[in-house]
């Protein structure tokens, strides 16, 4: 009988342990199971972005230094077709980009989309002061100065969840690229500024 009990002892524990990894292996399966149900319905080609306006106040630049100040807001809505799902978005944040330098940078508040709402209005804004690096963006500002618009890119990033009923599963990173052209506010002018509305890229 001793014998026998320190065969069956090892056994047992080997039992034990394959019932731990079964059970292991299901849950993982099944939250595999649900995420990729919930990814299809989600499908993330159906999340647009498009600017709908922009107010460049301010925007020039202290040529000595290569100094630029600048005063920008822009309005974008985020839309979904056929939404069924609620989309949770944290860590927002924006940058602004001239001659591919980042020149400014905001945090935006977390936000939620419910399955109701297809339209959300996004608004960030951006002021300050920001040296730019090379004689290559000091140039390409002095030609758009002289044109009167200049070419800027809006980029927001987030983490999203989303939610199924009570269940909530982290969702892809989104990243919103806007490349814009913005004409800056000026007060002698008697003609009205126009923006036309621009689609964003989405990308994960």
């Amino acid at each position: 009988m001793g014998r026998l009990g320190e065969v069956c002892y090892p056994c047992r524990r080997r039992s034990v342990w394959c019932g731990v990894a079964t059970c292991v292996v299901g849950v993982v399966a099944c939250i595999f199971l649900v995420a990729l149900v919930v990814y299809l319905m989600f499908r993330p080609n159906l999340l647009h972005a498009t600017a709908v306006d922009a107010d460049l106040s301010t925007f020039s630049l202290a040529l000595k230094a290569w100094t630029l100040t600048y005063n920008l807001s822009v309005g974008m809505d985020l839309s979904r077709r056929r939404a069924r799902l609620v989309l949770h978005y944290h860590a927002v944040a924006a940058d602004a980009y001239y001659q591919d330098q980042r020149f400014a940078h905001a945090r935006l508040p977390d936000f939620s989309q419910p399955a109701s709402t297809n339209v959300t209005r996004l608004q960030p804004s951006f002021h300050g002061h920001h040296q730019l690096q090379g004689g290559v963006a000091a140039a390409a500002f002095r030609r758009e100065d002289t044109e009167g618009t200049f070419s800027i890119n809006v980029m927001v990033v987030a983490k999203t969840e989303i939610q199924a009923l009570a269940l909530r599963l982290p969702g892809p990173h989104m990243k919103l690229d806007c490349p814009l052209r913005l004409q800056r506010w000026n007060a002698s002018s008697s003609q009205p500024l126009v923006f036309h509305p621009t689609a964003c890229y989405v990308s994960y």
